[in-house]
């Protein structure tokens, strides 16, 4: 089972946006390349929480890569690789996505577990 999480044209391109607020923080968020989206989880490998100091926050300030602003760790925005920071060698959890002919972009309904790739 899916679920819509939005169009494609409601992410900026080359910024991120996040989604399914859930209480002060969003479950999820997408960044937009082009024609190209990426949903992560919304959390940090290193302590397990919301990685933006405020909402739609979350890339560093050239769009490279993603930032967890309480502890300055980096991570590659395509592999979700943590390559500075408390957690190198950790990875932001994926959350797989589709795009519809009409750009749509699907979510599964259940989410990762935030710690998948994360086992010790």
């Amino acid at each position: 089972m899916e679920r819509r999480l939005c169009h494609r044209d409601e992410l900026p391109d080359h910024l991120a946006r996040g989604l399914l607020r859930e209480g002060r923080h969003d479950r999820v968020f997408a960044i937009r390349r082009g024609a190209e989206v990426i949903v992560w989880l919304n959390d940090c490998p290193h302590n397990h929480r919301p990685l933006e100091y405020q909402r739609d926050q979350f890339l560093s300030a050239d769009g490279q890569h993603i930032v967890c602003y309480a502890h300055s760790a980096h991570f590659d925005l395509r592999t979700g690789h943590c390559f500075a920071g408390p957690c190198v060698g950790r990875y932001l959890v994926p959350v797989p996505a589709r795009i519809d002919g009409a750009g749509n972009i699907w979510i599964p309904d259940q989410l990762p577990a935030p710690s998948a790739l994360n086992q010790a």
